[in-house]
């Protein structure tokens, strides 16, 4: 997006709107995907517009939106994030509409500089990413560990029927995944070249992934994406991303 003006940012929530509601074309969804790699604020709002479906479907159902609503709610986008928040916190949830600092909860910040030299790292990485100015994972080529493992909280859980609620029908917790596997593409920022690609996985326990990059060390020094996909059927989806800084020294 070129411009912050009205017409620009309503053409990016229309966009956001119609990526999570699986409304793209083919060329359409590449050409988004490669806008959200790049931007760590409209993955922010992707999230925001997935909870926000998830709460109305399941107030919805409730007959919590039987009662009048103000007027031309369909063009207040500003009602709707209220509604949501709402909703969400009547069921108890805890909703923010701010980015979170990384911290000891959030998305982990390492360095491999703290760890003994060659041994093997382990990251688990939060479910917002990137919402720092730091990166999420920083190590040194000479104390790169052996192998880097990933392990990226990504996985969200649907009814059987694929919905994406709160609740599903008959009162169930959601118990599904939304995608059958999940990959991992490392690119490098500059010239945006593809550093590795993981096998496919599919999540163990329902929600658990865990990728290993062996020889990090092989790795160029710089700046590089961590772009988890889930895949299924029928298309694929960017549903995490993750910054590493590899050192020189």
């Amino acid at each position: 997006m070129k411009s912050l003006d009205r017409n620009a940012l309503d053409e990016q929530t229309r966009l956001v709107a119609r990526y999570v509601a699986g409304d793209l074309s083919r060329s359409e969804r590449a050409e988004f995907e490669a806008w959200l790699v790049a931007s760590p604020e409209l993955a922010a709002e992707v999230e925001m517009e997935r909870r926000l479906r998830r709460g109305m479907a399941s107030a919805a159902r409730r007959g919590w939106l039987s009662r009048r609503a103000p007027a031309k709610v369909s063009n207040d986008r500003r009602w709707h994030m209220a509604m949501a928040a709402s909703v969400l916190l009547a069921m108890g949830l805890t909703v923010s509409l701010t980015l979170p600092r990384n911290g000891p909860a959030g998305a982990s910040r390492l360095s491999a500089g703290s760890t003994t030299q060659a041994s093997p790292l382990t990251v688990r990485l939060g479910k917002l990413r990137s919402s720092g100015g730091s990166p999420d994972i920083r190590y040194s080529l000479t104390k790169a560990p052996a192998q880097l493992t990933l392990e990226p909280d990504v996985v969200v859980l649907t009814c059987e029927n694929g919905a994406i609620e709160l609740e599903c029908v008959g009162g169930g917790m959601p118990q599904t995944p939304q995608y059958a596997e999940y990959e991992v593409d490392l690119v490098k920022r500059h010239g945006s070249t593809l550093a590795w690609r993981s096998a496919r996985q599919e999540p163990a326990m329902r929600t658990e992934l865990s990728f290993t990059l062996r020889d990090p060390g092989n790795l160029d020094a710089g700046d590089y994406d961590i772009v988890v996909r889930g895949i299924s059927a029928t298309h694929e989806e960017v549903v995490g991303r993750f910054w590493l800084q590899v050192a020189a020294n």
